[in-house]
């Protein structure tokens, strides 16, 4: 108790000190249990909700024609061991007159189910019933409409208006995905589930159903159904079935996305790890003679120690223990910020063991491993050697410089986001001599400029030359850090803008129910189009390492070269595609990765007719699809895949409407029979604000770290101040300023966080350039450029850190009462 309560009266003589060495480790550990805690949870998550979302059916059937007749369903329901659900969908325009909102915000998207309480719908309630005969709509929906259970809502068909009682809220789901606002619905249709009988009754289909959805009642069954389900579309022979396969590539990005959370997030621990070096070894100088005293009285080397590893256990299962709290808080905001990120619709518990076992460890271990040095100097203290007068700090350990040359220069040959961590080391080693190097460029500059007290500050910093490089180098990692994201973010963001534009095909790609043969006729005459074309598109099913994958399969003819889908072939497209042979195909960059093989040999698609082999004559690039598909000569693809009617349409505008108008004057003609309607510009705000999204949550992760940089600069300029007492009392007693005083110490922080700025801007740079050699998001990689406001942004953000962080010693430093300070030993 007795060792507690002295650990307790050290730490409390330099009370602002140990505040913010607290601070660092509540801040690091917090970084580190969130960011753990977080990327746990999401990587169990996604895998389930992407089942439980996309993957509630084993198969589906569809029909070679646009619908099929009802009687297919009641002979796929008599099948033993399934579930199964006819589907029909129709797209209408809500009944409503509402000032400011146009026909294309009333669009929706109707879906009718021979059940809406199945597990193949598996619709969450929130309030009513699913088997009330009534509509079904999401709880986000309900908010935007203000409607509740027991309204009326209202719909425009070809047949009049026709009314149903909303009788179910459920929780956001993917069948019933809608916008969250009016606003956002220039852009995204609404979503509702009905009855099928009211479906068919609405829109004159009597007897008619799009698909039929199957699953079987337990994973054994699931061979048995197929080969049950497989007979009976060969006996109609106008249908296909397919697997319903969950896309985990949707997420596939995510282990880049993770890695630097990881690396951002244990940043902060790092840092703190400085910090408690930094405070211990100078807490330790200034106790030498105490150390030496007790010495002489009879205490043994291991004692002192004793005393020193008390002080830091007690910060650290502090910090340990009120950064696990913060951090759980700050975990939940960020399994929140990354569900958002990746679209993800769930509200699932955080995943917590694997948090603690690395933030504990982390929090407690970080702060011993820094306090070693300062330990062991504790039991080498010379009581002869204490009572000499202190001198300035020198060290020249040139091999340092040689070892983090190396590390640097090892970077270069690493391809792979890790190779951040011998960079940052790489440029810890160095920092000294760097550092050293600008202040002595900045000398000159900080006379002329500020003269004596500029020439006092940068003789301060130099005086204690190791303790403020250390210092300043914490804030320059950040710095580079906050370079390195926000410039991959910026430097994504315009490829991603320049390939989609360059191969969307076209202003708008609508996609209808199905289209008649009048209907590009009609739409060229439409105001604003310049031109139109149909295509045709299927996902087919492939094998890859044993697991079955879709492939989006497009039909294109010679008119590509009007209506781009890809890019970078090497010769015109309409060449190309002219150039395919029957069993010829085109793969995108992204399925031509997957598929891991070489041009000229043959890839393995199921078709109508089964399993049929295509030789992959060449690899280009497109944002279609996500990124990920394959492209064949029309003919050839209505030969294997057998689909008599196209679903999408490609508008091109012509110079006198806006995309918008020509959105809205599409749809006033064609509402009713439009599923979507997306055009190059959605694609590219809805990617970027995934990009910007992620990037911003790594750089929040970042700017906590920079935190703790400032918490590091402050505690230096304490510690700096502290050791300079009778210096400032001197110079207050010959007739220095209160006002100068502050200057000075300003100064001081303004030459850390400059030298910090200007190293971190330089490596930023350095680790743009290496990045943009291997990574790859989407399949896209990015040109290195530089962005000068981007940098210039950040190197006020940086020295506004500096110069906040040095507020608090110069004001404490001009404060300082004389009689005091003349007295100080």
């Amino acid at each position: 108790m007795r060792l507690l309560q002295i650990a307790w009266r050290n730490l409390m003589r330099r009370k602002l000190r140990t505040l913010l060495t607290l601070l660092s480790i509540m801040i690091g550990v917090a970084s580190a249990f969130a960011v753990t805690a977080s990327v746990d949870t999401a990587k169990r998550t996604f895998p389930l909700y992407l089942k439980a979302a996309f993957g509630k059916a084993d198969y589906i059937v569809s029909g070679t024609d646009a619908y099929m007749p009802e009687g297919v369903y009641k002979d796929f329901e008599k099948l033993h061991n399934t579930a199964a659900i006819a589907v029909l969908k129709h797209t209408t325009k809500l009944h409503l007159e509402k000032d400011g909102i146009s026909d294309i915000q009333k669009r929706v998207e109707l879906s009718g189910y021979t059940r809406l309480d199945t597990s193949l719908t598996h619709f969450q309630l929130v309030k009513g019933s699913l088997t009330s005969g009534g509509a079904v709509i999401t709880d986000r929906t309900a908010k935007a409409w203000k409607t509740d259970v027991g309204d009326t809502i209202s719909f425009d068909t070809d047949k009049g208006v026709k009314s149903i009682q909303v009788s179910a809220i459920v929780k956001y789901t993917v069948e019933l995905m809608g916008p969250s606002s009016w606003m956002m619905a220039k852009y995204h249709h609404w979503a509702a589930a009905v009855p099928l009988p009211v479906m068919q009754d609405w829109f004159g289909l009597t007897g008619k159903i799009q698909d039929v959805q199957i699953k079987a009642l337990s994973p054994s069954d699931k061979k048995s159904v197929e080969r049950q389900a497989d007979e009976l579309v060969k006996r109609y022979g106008n249908m296909y079935m397919q697997p319903v396969l969950v896309d985990f590539g949707s997420v596939s990005d995510a282990g880049t996305f993770f890695l630097a959370l990881y690396l951002a997030g244990f940043l902060g621990i790092a840092l703190s790890g400085f910090i408690i070096f930094n405070s211990l070894y100078v807490s330790v100088k200034e106790r030498k003679q105490e150390f030496a005293v007790l010495k002489t009285i009879g205490y043994l080397p291991e004692q002192l120690r004793a005393f020193v590893l008390l002080e830091v256990l007690l910060l650290a299962i502090s910090g340990t223990a009120i950064g696990l709290l913060l951090g759980y808080g700050f975990g939940n905001i960020l399994t929140h910020l990354i569900y958002m990120v990746f679209s993800v619709y769930e509200d699932t518990n955080m995943v917590l063991y694997k948090g603690f076992a690395v933030a504990v460890p982390a929090g407690i271990l970080v702060p011993f491993a820094a306090a070693l040095i300062p330990i062991r100097q504790v039991g080498k203290i010379s009581v002869i050697e204490a009572l000499k007068p202190k001198r300035t700090e020198t060290s020249s350990r040139k091999w340092l410089v040689a070892a983090g040359g190396v590390l640097i220069a090892a970077s270069f040959f690493i391809k792979h986001l890790l190779l951040i961590v011998p960079l940052m080391i790489g440029i810890a080693l160095v920092y000294p001599y760097l550092f050293n190097l600008l202040m002595f460029l900045l000398q000159p500059i900080y006379r002329r400029m500020f003269r004596l007290s500029g020439q006092l500050a940068v003789s301060n910093v130099r005086r204690n030359l190791a303790r403020n490089a250390m210092t300043s180098v914490i804030l320059c990692w950040g710095i580079a850090m906050v370079v390195l994201m926000s410039s991959m973010n910026s430097a994504f963001n315009q490829s991603y803008e320049k390939v989609v534009f360059a191969s969307y095909g076209g202003n708008l790609d609508i996609r209808f129910h199905h289209t008649e043969k009048t209907d590009l006729e009609q739409i060229k005459k439409i105001p604003g189009v310049a031109d139109a074309r149909a295509y045709t598109l299927y996902s087919a099913i492939w094998n890859l390492n044993g697991r079955q994958r879709k492939l989006p399969v497009v039909g294109v003819g010679e008119w590509i070269d009007r209506f781009p889908l890809f890019a970078g072939s090497g010769t015109s497209r309409s060449e190309l595609v002219g150039s395919l042979s029957r069993d010829e195909i085109i793969l995108d960059k992204a399925a031509y990765t997957a598929w891991g093989g070489k041009v000229g040999e043959s890839i393995e698609l199921a078709t109508l007719k089964g399993p049929h082999s295509f030789k992959v004559v060449a690899v280009v690039s497109t944002m279609k699809n996500g990124g990920y598909g394959a492209f064949m000569k029309e003919d050839s693809f209505n030969d294997n895949f057998g689909i008599k009617y196209a679903k999408n349409v490609l508008v091109l505008n012509d110079k006198t409407a806006s995309p918008l108008q020509v959105r809205e004057n599409i749809f006033g003609q064609f509402g009713e029979r439009i599923e979507e309607m997306f055009g190059p510009e959605d694609i590219v705000a809805m990617v970027g604000s995934m990009y910007t999204g992620t990037f911003s949550v790594i750089n929040g992760l970042v700017i906590l770290s920079i935190i703790i940089s400032g918490m590091g600069i402050t505690n230096t300029l304490l510690i700096n101040i502290m050791e300079r007492i009778r210096e400032l009392g001197m110079m207050r007693a010959v007739g220095v300023t209160r006002r100068q005083v502050v200057g000075m110490v300003m100064l001081e922080g303004f030459g850390i966080g400059l030298a910090a700025t200007a190293v971190g801007c330089i490596f930023g740079i350095l680790l743009v350039y290496l990045t943009s050699t291997f990574v790859e998001i989407s399949s896209l990689t990015y040109r290195f450029e530089v962005s000068w406001i981007i940098i210039l942004c950040i190197a006020l953000f940086g020295i506004f850190v500096s110069l906040v962080s040095s507020f608090t010693p110069a004001s404490r430093a001009s404060k300082t009462p004389l009689s005091e300070a003349l007295r100080y030993e």
